[in-house]
């Protein structure tokens, strides 16, 4: 975990926190703060994620790439399955989300194969 997942996880629990603490007093305005607060942790946990994302793709080859890139994609096939059947939004969307981005380090690890081709340094052989 980087200092972005961390720090947006703790936004979101002081958010989930307040909107709680709101729900219970009646005071929406506090809800609604609650959940801003929420939705700013998940986008800086996201930013983080990318991050190591990145990170983790620029010490893989092509092969490795694409393969982590396939595995996330299940994952998220899994996590949007199991989202259908309970008819919960939070596992279906987090789902989508993995499954998008396992097309991309798909992608970026055909890319990387293109270029390892190209230049002779493939290491997955």
């Amino acid at each position: 975990m980087n200092e972005n997942q961390a720090k947006g996880e703790g936004e979101g629990i002081i958010g989930k926190a307040k909107e709680m603490l709101g729900g219970l007093t009646g005071d929406h305005q506090q809800q609604a703060e609650g959940q801003a607060r929420q939705a700013q942790g998940n986008v800086q946990q996201g930013v983080g994620g990318l991050q190591n994302d990145v990170s983790n793709a620029l010490g893989r080859t092509g092969g490795q790439e694409k393969a982590a890139g396939q595995g996330d994609q299940l994952v998220g096939q899994a996590k949007e399955g199991l989202g259908n059947l309970t008819g919960n939004r939070d596992p279906r969307a987090g789902g989508q989300e993995q499954q998008g981005a396992g097309q991309a380090k798909e992608g970026i690890g055909g890319l990387k194969e293109g270029i390892e081709n190209l230049t002779g340094n493939n290491q997955d052989r």
